[in-house]
């Protein structure tokens, strides 16, 4: 028998590779194939992973609902029913006394001026100042730079309280204690809003301000056409995160405002609580609507804040 020419062999071999079953050759099963048991098995452990997540996920949101629900419960529930045993969570009767008493009784509408000032002017003043103090630290070049931003960003980890009493003589010094810039000055010195653009700018591309530079754009125009229009996520959700850490700030502005008529909200709340009883409906009932404000904010902007903060982390990619 005359032996087979080399086409013939490979002939031969294509046919056998192509009769043999999926994962023959390599003497396993294929892996693109799973039999139908190890299907089933893969679906049930997706799927039971699934629920604990899910399970998980409703676990902490009931954790944080449930005393919003009972702020808002008690705030209008009669004073005869706070403290019922079993507690009740639907009143016999709805009452809005302690709402009334709140806004009646007290300078309440002033709390919410005030606060709306100092919130307000924290997070303006708090972007235009972090804006171009991020851009310096992201996009030029000059010395000692990063060793300066790491020392600026190791402010961080001192607590708030203890810059209380330096802030103290700085602000008597001044001449600004018991005015609303004693309050608003120590928010807009904090480091985060930096720290936040700061992360987003230095990883947007840099072939954009190559572009910009060469059609004759300074690094001032770069900031304002280049980097602003992009950053818009970023700076709404640090102009939200600063509204909301100025509106709910409470241990320095109890310190620094001392006449009553610069109370803001949190200080105005805690002038609530009798010397020697708490209202409890009274003082949820003003708890309830100092919140109310933040809740609708956050709801209304959640997805800006959600993608802002995902997106400070980087956008290459």
């Amino acid at each position: 028998m005359l032996p087979k020419s080399a086409d013939d062999q490979l002939t031969t071999t294509e046919r056998k590779l192509v009769d043999q079953p999926p994962g023959a050759a390599s003497g396993t099963r294929s892996r693109t194939h799973p039999t139908p048991t190890v299907q089933r098995s893969l679906f049930r452990s997706r799927a039971l992973r699934n629920t604990i997540k899910r399970i998980l996920v409703l676990a902490i949101v009931l954790a944080w609902m449930v005393p919003i629900f009972w702020m808002a419960d008690t705030a209008f529930k009669p004073d005869s029913e706070i403290f019922t045993l079993p507690p009740r969570w639907i009143p016999s009767r709805f009452t809005l006394k302690h709402v009334q008493d709140v806004i009646y009784d007290w300078p309440f509408l002033r709390w919410v001026l005030n606060s709306v000032i100092v919130a307000g002017s924290s997070t303006l003043v708090s972007l235009i100042v972090s804006v171009p103090a991020a851009y310096s630290f992201a996009r030029l070049q000059w010395r000692a730079r990063n060793v300066i931003f790491l020392l600026f960003i190791s402010s961080m980890l001192i607590p708030w309280q203890i810059n209380a009493v330096p802030l103290y003589f700085i602000m008597t010094r001044l001449g600004l204690l018991n005015t609303f810039p004693s309050v608003v000055l120590p928010i807009v010195a904090m480091p985060i809003g930096i720290f936040l653009l700061r992360q987003f700018f230095v990883n947007i591309p840099g072939e954009l301000e190559d572009a910009a530079r060469i059609d004759g754009c300074n690094s001032l125009m770069v900031l304002v056409r280049i980097i602003l229009p992009i950053s818009k996520p970023a700076l709404v959700a640090l102009g939200i995160y600063m509204f909301i850490f100025s509106w709910n700030e409470f241990f320095w502005s109890m310190i620094a405002l001392q006449r009553p008529h610069l109370l803001t909200l949190p200080i105005g709340l805690q002038a609530l609580q009798g010397a020697y009883d708490i209202k409890y409906g009274l003082l949820l009932a003003g708890a309830f609507l100092a919140s109310l404000p933040i809740l609708i904010v956050f709801l209304l902007l959640r997805r800006s804040i959600i993608r802002g903060m995902t997106l400070t982390g980087g956008i290459k990619g």
